[in-house]
């Protein structure tokens, strides 16, 4: 664990001696400082930029101390300088194309500490020390010149305010057009630069001297209160809506604000559709999406036989009349949708649709949005079956070297068949890049419970299809034998129907599956869940602590949100001393058997957002972590350490597509602003054998309550419901 000592920021200037590590991303680094006066180098950990050995550097930072490399020095901004010293100067040049530590002496010795301005500046000069030659100079001068322009760019942006972790980012992302960009237009800043946000980029813009009005600031500001929506989960914006939501950002006159929406027009930056604005690539996407669902129906198939052999034909007499229809349905639709809550059977139903393929010899896909719900499809099936990123191949570099799917129109999947699960997860962009790799002849068939939570990116895409009246819908509702009696299964119906959840009746020693604990306030509810997850569950139920038990609740913030729940249970079930962990700027410090959760998707290490592992190592000279995803270890380090979160407790939202033994949930009246029936049903299908509710009645009452989730605006169900 790393400690922050009580000083002010100190300024430090030196040449770099060493590069102890740096991150493949260009980001974080370690490295030895060399600085007059001080006899030992220091260290500097941060945002370094790619500094190079030889560099001059200007480091502002505080000094913490770590418990294996003592004092050091946590860069907020730093800088490349001009080196000052011949030796600085030799170092530097020994670092450039072409120039060894010989010629890099004889340059020093002919020109002193102006070597380097000779080189950029009067290359023919430098040529002519023996050795070194037109060849040599030449590379040397342009490697010289592209660190000026780098180091130019370091400095005016972090001379704006920018941090030296963003200005890094900055200068990857527009090389060395940065300042003249910036100087254009700084609120490019939050749409093109990843993580960069309007409000970041305004502090930027109005230390440059943008005023309030500007009309670059109103057009950033309505450009982004269309991307909050879209973050929202909204395809598009009604105008009106747009523009009173960007008014309450802005405080701008609303004349104004729509003269602003009319240039974003003017430039192809936002659609205006039946007076709804559109980002394009989310209306490109849903009117692909469309096209392309009307295009697999419309397209001729043969669909497989009846079965015949045993197994199909076992697995068809298992069912029940609605159960069979469904599976007929599938045999000649190009899209299906098979719907219903727990207990209905969609598991089986599935295996007798693959089955029945299988017997026909037809090439069947089997797909998730999620690792954990593929791995559960897979069990299920006894087939293998992959997260939909991984059936699309995504990481292909295309031609101008960007990431791409490897899945497409033109090289589409080799399927008749592609079954997805848990297809209420599919947002509005994976759902197009699905539905475009599928073979036209082929069926897509969509699984899912449509009354859970919606996406967590835009659209409602199961809902919008089955809203449609276009595609075939088996909706399935007769709940089977192997569900009586589950208090699980009967409350996730009675809340479908605005009932009020009932907790177990225990007798003659007998445990029961669904519990209601009352707690009204946070702190309460946070100490009863640490309890229920240390010691009553894993001594009632026999279950593990960390890898049979979630506890998830609506909010991150408070006590009883992921951020104070995860604080108490890793204190609560993690025995490794929190001075071993690897600490995180103001997070909790990671540590050995620690339940993380990756935040984000990672095509690199081939890690998804909700993605829930186990911290197998901590490597505190990386500093990095290893963690364990289903038996695959992934190394994180750098910048991507940021992406892991500790899992103990997660957000509802999170939990979609997986299922655990047991899942404790938190519902209070501070959760409020969240509380929807979809949310509360989500929670409590996401427990198999348990699920314990820890919260208020009143709560409890508002989510079962409130039917009608916040409105997502979306026109699928329109696109799809017009046919042409």
């Amino acid at each position: 664990m790393t400690s922050r000592m009580e000083a002010p920021l100190e300024t430090i200037e030196g040449t770099v001696e060493r590069v102890v590590f740096a991150a493949g991303d260009g980001g974080f680094a370690v490295v030895r400082v060399a600085v007059p006066d001080r006899e030992a180098p220091v260290t500097v950990v941060g945002p370094l930029g790619g500094m190079q050995p030889g560099e001059a550097v200007r480091v502002e930072g505080a000094w913490e101390r770590h418990p294996a490399h003592g004092d050091q020095l946590r860069a907020e901004r730093a800088v490349a300088i001009e080196p000052r010293s011949e030796g600085g100067v030799e170092r530097y040049l020994t670092g450039l194309r072409g120039i060894g530590p010989k010629l890099a002496q004889r340059l020093v010795g002919a020109f002193g500490v102006r070597a380097v301005e000779v080189l950029a500046e009067e290359t023919w000069r430098a040529a002519q020390v023996p050795g070194v030659g037109n060849k040599r100079a030449a590379q040397a001068a342009a490697d010289a010149k592209e660190r000026r322009a780098e180091r130019e760019v370091m400095v005016f942006l972090q001379g704006q305010g920018v941090s030296a972790a963003w200005a890094n980012r900055i200068r990857k992302k527009w090389g060395d057009q940065a300042i003249a960009r910036l100087k254009h237009n700084p609120y490019l800043l939050a749409r093109e630069i990843p993580g960069i946000g309007f409000h970041t980029a305004d502090q930027i813009a109005r230390g440059m001297g943008i005023g309030e009005d500007d009309p670059l600031r109103i057009e950033a500001g309505v450009y982004h209160t269309l991307e909050t929506l879209a973050d929202e989960g909204n395809v598009y914006a009604p105008r009106a809506a747009l523009l009173e939501r960007a008014g309450a950002v802005l405080s701008g006159d609303p004349a104004r604000l729509d003269e602003a929406l009319g240039h974003l027009v003017a430039q192809g930056a936002v659609i205006l559709e039946d007076d709804g604005a559109w980002l394009p690539r989310l209306h490109a996407a849903e009117v692909a999406l469309a096209g392309r669902i009307r295009t697999l129906l419309d397209a001729p198939r043969t669909p497989p036989p009846p079965p015949r052999g045993d197994r199909a034909r076992r697995a068809m007499e298992a069912l029940s009349t609605g159960q069979r229809r469904a599976v007929d349905g599938v045999r000649a639709g190009g899209v299906v949708v098979i719907t219903g809550g727990p207990g209905t059977g969609k598991t089986t139903v599935v295996k007798a649709i693959v089955a029945q393929w299988e017997e026909a010899r037809r090439r069947i896909l089997l797909a998730a949005p999620t690792g954990r719900a593929a791995k559960r499809l897979a069990e299920a099936t006894g087939r293998p079956a992959q997260t939909v990123h991984r059936l699309l191949e995504w990481g292909r570099r295309g031609g101008g070297g960007g990431v791409a799917w490897g899945r497409d129109e033109r090289r589409p999947l080799e399927a008749d068949l592609v079954v997805v699960d848990e297809s209420s997860m599919l947002d509005l962009p994976l759902a197009r890049a699905l539905v475009q790799a599928v073979p036209l002849g082929a069926t897509l068939l969509l699984v899912g419970d449509v009354d859970q939570l919606p996406s967590v990116g835009p659209g409602q895409v199961l809902a919008d299809v089955i809203a449609s009246g276009a595609v075939p819908v088996a909706r399935l509702s007769e709940i089977f034998r192997q569900a009586e009696g589950s208090r699980i299964v009967e409350n996730a119906h009675a809340i479908l129907a605005g009932r009020m959840p009932e907790g177990a009746v225990e007798g003659a020693g007998r445990l029961g599956d669904f519990y209601v604990v009352a707690a009204e306030d946070p702190p309460r509810a946070r100490d009863l869940v640490v309890r229920l997850c240390r010691d009553r569950i894993p001594k009632a139920f026999g279950l593990h602590p960390t890898r049979d038990v979630q506890v998830l609740t609506p909010m991150h913030r408070g006590e009883a949100g992921t951020e104070g729940l995860n604080r108490a249970l890793q204190e609560a079930l993690n025995a490794t001393p929190s001075e071993n962990g690897l600490q995180r700027g103001g997070r909790p410090p990671l540590r050995v058997g620690d339940k993380v959760l990756q935040s984000r998707n990672d095509y690199d290490r081939e890690v998804w957002n909700g993605d829930v592992g186990e911290v197998a190592a901590i490597d505190p000279e990386g500093p990095a972590v290893e963690v364990f995803f289903d038996e695959r270890r992934v190394r994180y380090e750098g910048e991507a350490l940021g992406d892991l979160e500790l899992a103990y407790a997660m957000s509802i939202h999170k939990s979609q597509g997986s299922e655990y033994p047991a899942v404790v949930i938190t519902l209070l009246p501070q959760h409020f602003v969240l509380l929807r029936r979809n949310l509360i049903y989500t929670a409590i299908t996401r427990g198999k054998k348990l699920v314990v509710l820890v919260g208020s009645e009143r709560a409890i009452r508002r989510a079962v309550e409130t039917a009608d989730a916040e409105r997502r605006y979306t026109r699928l169900r329109e696109r799809l419901g017009v046919r042409t």
